[in-house]
């Protein structure tokens, strides 16, 4: 019986399908036949290098101008700079004159226990604070009047915040001016008020609004507070804020002070870019401020007289309050 045929290995199947008619090809012409193969793969692939390098290099500038508009693109997507308002940490920095709001009247054990504090601010503030108190600081003394609009000495109480401005874009921007809009005024509502009156003067640094009056009333400033011949202008007339582009961010105290009515308001940041100029809001969206006014007549009032103790009006309790007597136009009420 005859041996089987043994079949095609895969090397001769490979060159059947790879290399149509190899196999029939004398020895020598299959050397040139592979030859010449390689030879045109090879040229296919450098003409495929070639081709895509020269189109590279004819192209980049156009791609290269593309990808800089989408950047800008993506990069103008995101708000132009984040705002952050957070209130003054009184903890750590206690101004000298302050007055301290609270919603409701003091109790007569509350009243008991504030009168025999020694009008610390500190210690008063500690007792406070957990009741729901609030503070309201003295407009702070200024060596010359506000200039471009203002009043000459703002006759109020300002509640003091701290504004960060911070940017993330690539591209630089700047900020140069900034008005306050007011959303809404009314009375004050604090039934109490605990008052740490000036005994001398205190200088604050910072930005100060005076958006003293009603709704109508039109706001002036940011003012400088800083001490110098910069003290009392327009924050703006001759500085700017840079942001993004890697810049740091931007911390600013700002002191809105207010009269005889709280006020809720806003602040329109205006800057400028490579697209232009523009106004954003502080703080986003619907968001506003709030600053607090002092009512002129509360339910109850404590104001610490130096070297006399408490003087107390309204319904309270005289026991404790030593100083009523000495307080300017006062007449101390019957104790409840």
């Amino acid at each position: 019986m005859a041996a089987p045929t043994p079949g095609p290995s895969v090397w001769n199947l490979l060159a059947d399908e790879r290399m149509p008619g190899l196999r029939r090809l004398p020895a020598k012409q299959r050397v040139l036949y592979l030859v010449v193969a390689g030879m045109v793969v090879v040229g296919g692939l450098l003409f495929a290098y070639y081709a895509n390098y020269v189109l590279d290099r004819t192209t980049s500038t156009d791609r290269l101008r593309s990808d800089k508009v989408a950047e800008k693109a993506v990069d103008r997507e995101q708000p132009a700079f984040v705002s952050t308002i957070t209130p003054h940490d009184y903890e750590q920095d206690m101004p000298e004159n302050i007055i301290v709001l609270l919603d409701r009247p003091l109790t007569t054990t509350e009243q008991a226990t504030l009168t025999s504090l020694r009008g610390d601010n500190a210690v008063v503030w500690a007792f406070m604070k957990p009741l729901g108190g609030r503070i309201v600081e003295y407009t702070p003394p200024l060596a010359k009047p506000l200039l471009e609009g203002g009043r000459a000495e703002p006759r109020g109480k300002a509640q003091s915040f701290n504004l960060n401005l911070n940017s993330d874009r690539g591209a630089g921007l700047t900020i140069n001016g900034m008005s306050a809009a007011k959303d809404s005024c009314s009375v004050p509502t604090a039934q109490t008020v605990v008052d740490l009156p000036p005994a001398g003067s205190e200088s604050r640094l910072g930005l100060l609004w005076d958006l003293t009056g009603g709704k109508a009333a039109t706001p002036h400033g940011p003012y400088v507070l800083d001490e110098g011949d910069a003290q009392g202008t327009l924050f703006f007339r001759y500085n700017a804020i840079d942001l993004g582009n890697g810049q740091s961010n931007m911390a600013l105290r700002i002191q809105p002070v207010v009269s005889d009515q709280t006020c809720t308001w806003h602040i329109d940041a205006t800057y400028t870019d490579t697209s232009g100029a523009h106004t954003q809001r502080i703080p986003s969206g619907l968001d506003t401020i709030t600053t607090e006014a002092v009512p002129r007549n509360p339910v109850q009032r404590f104001i610490h007289v130096p070297g006399s103790g408490w003087g107390c009006v309204g319904k309270v309790n005289q026991k404790g309050c030593p100083a009523t007597g000495f307080l300017p136009e006062v007449t101390p009420s019957a104790g409840s």
